[in-house]
């Protein structure tokens, strides 16, 4: 079991020991790592200040993909590790990473004419070593507008097929928590890290508090690597105050809309009349992702949201692009923005935010501390796998500790996995229950997990009342978060273990009620902490509903 009782036990166990390695932040980095560093038996512990994936791992634009924008940076090398490894994550992680076609349409007076997106489309196919889903294909404007009706027919002069993926960005850096935690790693949310504990000058642990219970703690280890993503200043400045800026943050804002106002048979590059950045449009099954704008960041990092004017550059470029949707805020079902860490060497201010480099950097502090920023989702593995590197290489030469093994988490199926027919048999098992086509869509992103929900339900049938008219979750679901997912508050389970936030046209304030009922049946919740509980989800609601009122 992952649930919060799991979370007492190891707690004790986190302040009873000496680790190999600490790894603070629970984003998809911080999971790979501790993961990787599992797998070569070294004794590791993951520490969240928040839930899994709550900060940037959790807002992106649900993209695994190679980057054909970093093509017009030249960045070549981010490119072919980036195929590379959206290769390995749709063989590993199937049940959260899938295929998505996209469609690059060009139009007349674009910077970028047809043949030069060609061109970009064969580098692109050949940076994948011609191991992508497809290979792409070059259309005119006929045969897209076949495939794609609401484009521009004024202005289209043809445009390219091509294949990327998408994927739960949440559920897949879950999926990596949960297998570092059956990997052996101890793996703690709601753990902030206040301090570092030192020994002669070096790092050798953190003193943290755990947010839930109160309690402070000191973890020991040999190793602490900050992964803490946009965070990662804050950390170094608490171990060396002095220590110079390493991040340039930007924002990314998103928009959900319902997909018949757009009609998106395939994902789209979209260009910014403003600015001529490159934008997606993404359809999810009964909806379209629309996103991401790139401006620089100064605000609270816990409380990052889309403005106006990021929704207004949204749809204005989503209209342009799309001119028959004529996109409004009343379109608008929910919006979400999210802080990319990006390096800042060589990503100055006078860089423009879209020009920055998407690369990784590794730094050492003085006392130890070896903290990794930058990077992209779908490169987390690789950036992991060259940490724990450093990492081995640091605890033989300070503490002696001879034949660590290598990575191995190149060809690792992550937690949810299953044979190459488990979707065809968990949609026949879910149908003999007579659970609807989208309830099991979105079961199939639990996994091996969706059978232990069928497994509730069987125990009792009541669970498979679903959580409010419309909406493709059952109780059981809720159930199974609390147990086996390590859901601590009613937040983690309606924006990060399942979709009802972003969704919802309600945005699930319909049913929070009901879902509190259910996890304080798991979690202990007496009536005024289920209160507290839905007024807390409130307020995330009305954050992301802010730039109504601006």
């Amino acid at each position: 079991m992952f649930s919060r009782q799991q979370r007492e036990e190891d707690l004790k166990r986190a302040a009873g020991q000496v680790f190999d390695v600490l790894v603070i932040g629970g984003g998809i980095t911080g999971a790979c790592v501790a993961r990787d560093a599992a797998r070569r038996g070294l004794s590791t512990v993951l520490v969240e200040k928040r839930d899994w994936a709550f900060g940037t791992s959790s807002r992106s634009s649900k993209l695994v993909h190679g980057g054909l924008r970093y093509l017009e940076l030249f960045d070549f090398k981010l490119v072919f590790e980036a195929c590379r490894e959206r290769r390995r994550l749709l063989l590993n992680a199937p049940h959260v990473v899938w295929p998505q076609s996209f469609i690059f349409p060009v139009y007349k007076g674009d910077k970028n004419p047809l043949f030069v997106i060609a061109m970009g489309l064969w580098l692109y196919d050949i940076l994948a070593l011609f191991r992508n889903v497809q290979n792409h294909q070059l259309h005119g404007s006929r045969r897209i507008l076949e495939v794609e009706p609401e484009l521009d027919r004024e202005r289209l002069k043809g445009g390219g097929q091509f294949y990327d993926c998408a994927t739960d960005d949440a559920r897949l850096t879950l999926s990596h928590v949960q297998s570092a935690r059956l990997e052996g790693a101890c793996c703690l949310s709601y753990v902030r890290v206040t301090d570092f504990l030192r020994r002669n000058g070096k790092v050798c642990g953190v003193r943290a508090r755990d947010e839930v219970g109160g309690r402070e703690l000191d973890i020991e280890a040999r190793a602490v690597l900050n992964c803490t993503g946009p965070w990662t200043d804050f950390v170094c400045r608490l171990d060396e105050p002095e220590a110079a800026p390493k991040l340039r943050p930007t924002k990314g804002s998103h928009v959900i809309v319902p997909w018949e106002r757009v009609k998106a048979y395939n994902a789209m590059p979209i260009l910014s009349p403003r600015d001529q950045r490159m934008l997606f449009v993404v359809p999810w099954r009964n909806f379209a992702l629309i996103g991401t704008t790139d401006t620089d960041y100064e605000g609270d990092y816990d409380q990052v949201r889309a403005t106006r004017e990021d929704v207004d550059y949204i749809l204005e470029a989503a209209n342009r692009a799309l001119p028959r949707a004529r996109l409004d805020y009343s379109d608008v079902l929910s919006t979400y923005a999210g802080l990319r860490p990006l390096v800042l060497e060589g990503g100055g201010k006078d860089v423009k935010e879209s020009q920055v480099s998407r690369e990784h950097s590794i730094y050492e502090s003085h006392s130890g501390l070896l903290s990794i920023a930058g990077g992209k989702l779908t490169t987390a593995r690789s950036m992991a796998e060259e940490l724990v590197d450093l990492a081995v290489r640091r605890l033989e030469e300070k503490h002696g500790m001879r034949g660590i093994p290598g990575c191995t988490t190149r060809n690792a199926p992550v937690f949810g996995k299953d044979g190459r027919d488990f979707r065809r048999r968990l949609e026949r098992l879910a149908r003999e229950v007579r659970l609807d086509d989208d309830v099991i869509h979105r079961l199939q992103l639990l996994g091996t997990g969706a059978l232990r929900v069928l497994g509730l339900m069987a125990e009792d049938p009541s669970l498979s009342r679903r959580l409010g008219e419309g909406i493709p979750y059952i109780e059981a679901q809720v159930v199974y978060s609390a147990r086996e997912e390590m859901v601590v508050n009613l937040e983690d389970f309606m924006v990060r273990r399942s979709l009802i936030f972003y969704e919802d046209p309600e945005q699930g304030l319909g049913c929070a009620q009901r879902v509190a009922e259910l996890l304080g049946r798991e979690l202990g919740w007496d009536e005024e902490e289920r209160k507290r509980q839905v007024e807390g989800y409130r307020r995330v609601v009305e954050l992301s509903r802010a730039y109504r009122e601006e």
